[in-house]
């Protein structure tokens, strides 16, 4: 197949068609086959990501109560915005707008117009505590821009899991007191690492499993004492550990570029996967056929899926947990049967819909709870229902809908708003001829520091919570939060420089593209299927290779 949108080749296999068939849905008693997919794989993703913004949050009014909120839309999106209390007090009916499927025009025009009207809740903030500049989260406590996060405290600018006392992560699972670490798992006590688990007391490390007190050090399993992937007595190396600062700028630049070259020289598996049978991507664990994912976890027969967990007989998910039979979703989590949707929870056999809750059987319905039988907000009979549906499919089929997610226009955010844009970047005039819309930088948020910042942290001032600081990159406006203050002094860390949104940026680079090349095993020639690209300077084996060197 040829990818309409960017016009690369793809493949639709056996196992991709008979997933298709499995999840159509059946109508009275007709089955509404849905279709091979048009876009490939990365852009298909592309889609629905330009559907969540998780870090531009704005103050604006409750449209239910007045009151000032933080919300992720904007003032002037042509929505209404409820805070999360007003939205589910439940004293104003999702079913009140309700409105007839017109069969004149086509299926998403009506869907949007319908999204215009009916309440939207401010933020995705599900059962946390202190923690109002959050989103994505479920209970969460004490923290402050962390997004997708859940069961974490007092934790700040990054997307922990079941984490406390973590600062500037990306995806950390089940860590305390940690600092610029990116996809880790286990650890406690560690700056700068990426690809660790199991360990403790590390700086500036890579690909370590079940090591301690290891500084600039890759691909160690079970090691201690180490410094640049060399092994030392205790003294000798608390003496050596003892002389760095991390306040000084000369050293962190010392320990990057010496931990870079050592991880050019490391022999690196061809596929982060742990736990697993039959599965290609990477960071795929305790997971079986599994294909063409990242960053999944406990799924079985899924494909083109990344960060989600617990999923069965999914693909093109994102952002999920505790799922079955989910197509082209984009969400939260423990849905059935639920296709072409976003950020519904708790639903089954529902297709076309928006943030729904508690809902089973709806169809193009958006921000409903506890409802069956809805077709755009509107209640029918089961046997109603169940005719109408049948009809807008195959409407759909002829205006060439059905089977496509919703296109990019109708997001209620501006593309470079949205994950889309860390992911698959586009320049502004792209991002138009498809549809959507670019949000320009407000000036506001370029005013000139008003302090000059000491490097050694024990030098700042409690007043620098008061001050503004311009991102040494980008320019633009951030703060310095009282808690992350005193985390700062309690690790010995100087104060960042960039912007969160720009350090976030720089951990996405760090990471490989979520895409697979063929390759060869440096070691045997034997074909590999990474997300290492071919010709790239790494040290990449087989599995076989991997466990003869590394074990």
């Amino acid at each position: 197949m040829i990818c309409t949108q960017c016009s690369t080749g793809f493949e639709i296999a056996d196992r991709d068609r008979a997933f298709y068939k499995k999840v159509s849905p059946t109508f009275n008693d007709k089955q509404a086959l849905i279709p091979e997919p048009t876009l490939c794989p990365a852009c298909r993703q592309q889609r629905r990501f330009a559907f969540r913004n998780e870090r531009h949050l704005y103050r604006r009014k409750c449209d239910g109560s007045g009151k000032e909120i933080i919300s992720m839309y904007p003032v002037g999106a042509p929505y209404k915005i409820y805070a999360q209390d007003v939205w589910w007090q439940g004293n104003w009916n999702p079913t009140e707008y309700g409105r007839d499927f017109n069969f004149n025009k086509p299926f998403f025009p009506q869907l949007a117009e319908l999204q215009k009207v009916v309440p939207r809740i401010a933020l995705l903030n599900v059962n946390s505590e202190n923690s109002d500049y959050c989103n994505f989260t479920g209970d969460v406590k004490n923290s402050y821009l962390i997004f997708g996060s859940v069961y974490s405290e007092d934790c700040y600018y990054g997307s922990p899991y079941y984490s406390k006392n973590c600062v500037d992560t990306l995806v950390l699972r089940e860590c305390e007191l940690c600092y610029e670490c990116i996809d880790c798992r286990k650890l406690y006590n560690c700056l700068y690492c990426q690809d660790c688990t199991g360990s403790n007391d590390l700086l500036y490390c890579f690909d370590l499993q079940g090591c301690s007190d290891c500084i600039g050090c890759a691909g160690l399993r079970n090691k201690k004492y180490c410094i640049f992937n060399q092994p030392l007595s205790k003294e000798q190396y608390l003496k050596q550990k003892k002389e760095i600062d991390l306040c000084d700028p000369a050293h962190h630049a010392m320990l990057v570029k010496k931990l870079e070259a050592i991880k050019q020289k490391t022999p690196r598996l061809f596929m982060l996967a742990t736990g697993s049978e039959a599965v290609s991507g990477s960071h795929v664990f305790n997971s079986k056929n599994t294909f063409d994912s990242f960053f999944a976890d406990r799924c079985q027969d899924c494909g083109y899926c990344a960060q989600v967990v617990d999923l069965k007989d999914c693909y093109d998910n994102n952002y999920t947990e505790e799922n079955e039979l989910c197509y082209e979703y984009l969400g939260m989590y423990a849905t059935r049967n639920t296709s072409f949707s976003l950020f519904c929870r708790h639903t089954q056999e529902t297709y076309y819909s928006d943030y729904c809750v508690n809902c089973d059987r709806i169809f193009g319905c958006t921000n409903l709870r506890d409802k069956k039988y809805c077709i755009f907000n509107k209640q029918y009979s089961k046997e109603k229902y169940e005719q109408m549906v049948g009809q807008i499919v195959g409407h759909m089929v002829k205006t060439g809908e059905w089977g496509q997610f919703f296109p990019i226009g109708m997001s209620p955010y501006a593309f470079n708003e949205t994950v889309a844009q860390e992911y698959f970047p586009l320049e502004k005039a792209e991002v138009e001829k498809r549809g959507g819309r670019w949000k320009e930088g407000d000036q506001k948020e370029f005013q000139p520091q008003t302090v000059t910042v000491p490097q050694d942290i024990k030098k700042v001032p409690d007043s620098l919570c008061y001050e503004v600081l311009a991102c040494e990159t980008t320019g633009r406006n951030f703060r310095i939060i009282p808690q992350e203050l005193a985390f700062y002094r309690r690790m010995g860390l100087p104060i960042p420089r960039k912007h969160p949104d720009e350090r976030h940026c720089e951990r996405i680079n760090k990471r490989n593209p979520r895409q697979l090349w063929n390759r060869t095993c440096d070691q045997c020639k034997k074909p590999i299927l990474t997300s290492y690209q071919p010709g790239g300077k790494e040290v990449v084996y087989c599995e076989n290779c991997y466990l003869k060197e590394v074990y």
